[in-house]
């Protein structure tokens, strides 16, 4: 009968242990839930970082090819409307351009906005992305379409 005794306290103490041990293992399922949530939002929040990265590129690219092709075939006039035009279809904003004879160069930047980073910061961010194009025309010396003659100098 003691034993029974003595095994009834023993089982009734693991009892109590695990009623302890329950509500410890809650708070740390919640607190485990609420750091994976943090960083799968800064997580992501890298990420936008990455993607608006690649499209501010992307649409700098274009512009600037698309301004040395309209210069390739001598259309000055309407240059800044279609990198504009370009660039805001990439959802980007056209900061500056420069043009020369030979040289194309386009800046354009996006704004971004975060999920996570947003509560930390008041501004909002910005993505700047610039491309330099080389115009190569078809009587340039690259091609070896026409006939150069170099002098030299007495």
């Amino acid at each position: 009968m003691r034993k029974l005794i003595f095994i009834f306290k023993k089982i009734r103490a693991k009892v109590k242990k695990i009623g302890a041990v329950r509500g410890n293992i809650s708070i740390i399922a919640l607190v485990l839930i609420f750091l994976f949530a943090f960083i799968f939002l800064a997580v992501s929040d890298l990420c936008r970082i990455f993607i608006v990265r690649e499209s501010t590129k992307k649409a700098a690219d274009a512009a600037a090819l698309a301004v040395a092709q309209n210069i390739l075939f001598f259309e000055y006039d309407n240059y800044y409307i279609h990198a504009r035009e370009i660039v805001e279809k990439n959802y980007c904003q056209l900061c500056d351009i420069d043009v020369s004879y030979d040289e194309v160069t386009v800046s354009v930047r996006r704004d971004l906005k975060f999920i996570l980073i947003k509560g930390f910061f008041s501004d909002s961010c910005s993505i700047y992305a610039w491309s330099k194009t080389k115009v190569i025309y078809p009587w340039d010396d690259y091609f070896g379409l026409c006939n150069s003659y170099r002098f030299s100098l007495p």
